[in-house]
This record gives structure tokens, C-alpha cells and sequence, in this order.
């Protein structure tokens, strides 16, 4: 096939006493595949126990702490996967965009200038010049910070399906998982350029907080660090500690109590409303 590099076979393994195969730097042996179209990536990641890999900074761990791969799918030859586009309204970020990359990219300070900002602060050097966005958020490591940066401004997860296309939102990912072989494609962010969005993650680990603001329209994000983003939405006019009564429960953990959290919530989400009302007396 034109789109596929075809399927390495497996390295040998060192011989463990009456032949069993022992892993190679504390990883088992798998099959390397390597597409060159979404299309050819899907069905290469189809059969059992396939997985894919990106910036693999989220991936060799979870594999050196005995994570199943029979066949690992590379999509560093899918170009696709790293566009980033607006046209005026939607703002589309392909899965495969490294941190820094997307971060600093021309369209996405234009569309969303919030969203660049608060990107820019995840990780450290070494980690946003490999780590992808889909990376972390296909992990559903419940202290990533994109997945509440993208739930707060109303992304759409768009995902090429055995088949078909497949659309998630952020949340989703923790109460409806994709299908076998589903490959998050792109992140879309309709109506970019109407959203303010702002980020603290001052109490991170324990807590991180997302507002964004279109029209008279508030969005509250919250990650919790014990649970998926927690989200709720009412009027711009609105208190911020009245806001996060609309919060689900089961915020509280040994970490840090229930009351605490949602206090916390409180604060951070009335520093950013105060941004925003204060970056639009100057704009008016």
C-alpha cells in the first residue's frame, strides 16, 4: 500500500530461562507500523492490542509500567495530523501538534490568544517540544491540563473511526471511550474568535480552573486533580461563587476537602472574570 510503510517484525528478546521472552529495557517486544494517511493508521490500529504513538512522552512510561502493545502504530509520517488552521471562525488543530508548536502558532494567537497563552505553561522545555495535544488528552490523565482548557471552550474532539468520523467532547472521554481504532484527528474550536478564554493553574496539582466567556455566556472548568473536568455554565453576570453551586459533586479528596475545592474554584474563577471585564473597559 502507498500510505503504509508496512509492519516491522518484532526485535529480538533475550532468552529468559526455559525460553520465555524477557522485555527489552523494561518494554515487551511489539510490532512497529507506520501509515502515511489516516486512513492506512485506522486500520493498522484495528486489530487487538494495537496502540498509538506520537510524542510518546505519556506512552513509554505507561509501556515500562507493563501497558499492553502488540502492534504500535506510528503516526510521525501523517502530516495531516500536524495542520493547524482558521478560516475566520473555526479554529483546527491537528492531534499530532507538539505543545510548543501549537502554542506559538500564528493562527492560534489570532483565534485565540487565551488558549496560546495558557498552552504555553504546561510542561517543561524537553516535554512541549515533543508532547502533542492529543497526547494528553487520549491519555485521560485526570492532572493534564488540556482536556479543561478544551472543555471550557467548547471544543469538539474529532475522531476517524473504522468506517466513518466520530465527534467527543473533552469530557467525554472519561464516560464514552472512543472505539478500538478510533485516531483523535483534530481539535475544533467553532467560533474561535467570539470566545475570551482564561487559565490558573496556580494550585495545580491539586486544582486548575478554565473560564471562557462569548456574549453573555460564562463556561466554568474545573480540574479537580481526583476526577475528569468538571464543568458548568451560566450568566456573565453572575457570581463566581454562586457558579461553582452548579458543579457536580465529588470534588473533595484526601488531598484537599470538598468545601476547599469549590471555595478555591470560587477565587480563581472571580481573578479571571475581573480579567476579562477589565481587558473589556479598555477594549470599550
Amino acid at each position: 500500500m502507498a500510505d503504509l510503510a508496512g509492519v516491522l517484525p518484532r526485535s529480538p528478546a533475550s532468552a529468559a530461562p526455559g525460553g520465555a521472552c524477557m522485555p527489552l529495557d523494561g518494554i515487551p517486544d511489539f510490532d512497529l507500523c507506520r501509515p502515511y494517511s489516516v486512513a492506512a493508521a485506522v486500520t493498522a490500529a484495528s486489530v487487538p492490542g494495537a496502540v498509538y504513538a506520537a510524542g510518546c512522552t505519556d506512552l513509554i512510561p505507561r509501556l515500562r509500567d507493563g501497558a499492553g502493545c502488540g502492534t504500535l502504530v506510528s503516526l510521525e509520517a501523517v502530516t495531516e495530523l500536524r495542520q493547524i488552521g482558521w478560516d475566520g471562525s473555526t479554529l483546527t488543530i491537528g492531534a499530532a501538534v507538539d505543545h510548543d508548536t501549537g502554542a506559538h502558532h500564528p493562527a492560534v494567537t489570532a483565534a485565540l490568544p487565551g488558549l496560546a497563552m495558557a498552552w504555553r505553561q504546561i510542561a517543561n522545555h524537553r516535554v512541549r517540544l515533543r508532547a502533542t495535544i492529543g497526547g494528553n488528552i487520549m491519555a485521560r490523565q485526570r492532572r493534564y491540563e488540556l482536556p479543561v482548557l478544551l472543555a471550557a471552550a467548547g471544543a469538539r474532539l474529532n475522531f476517524a473511526v473504522p468506517g466513518g468520523q466520530l465527534v467527543l467532547l473533552p469530557a467525554d472521554l472519561w464516560h464514552q471511550p472512543a472505539p478500538p481504532g478510533a485516531l483523535l484527528q483534530a481539535v475544533t474550536i467553532p467560533r474561535a474568535s467570539e470566545l475570551w478564554l482564561g487559565y490558573d493553574r496556580s494550585l495545580r496539582p491539586s486544582l486548575t480552573v478554565a473560564v471562557a466567556v462569548r456574549g453573555e455566556t460564562v463556561r466554568l472548568a474545573a480540574g479537580p486533580g481526583n476526577a475528569p473536568p468538571a464543568l458548568a455554565t451560566a450568566s456573565v453576570a453572575d457570581d463566581p461563587g454562586a457558579l461553582t453551586t452548579l458543579l457536580p459533586g465529588n470534588l473533595g479528596d484526601a488531598e484537599a476537602s470538598e468545601e476547599y475545592r469549590r471555595h478555591a474554584i470560587g477565587v480563581l474563577a472571580s481573578r479571571l472574570l475581573d480579567s476579562y471585564r477589565g481587558g473589556r473597559e479598555q477594549r470599550g
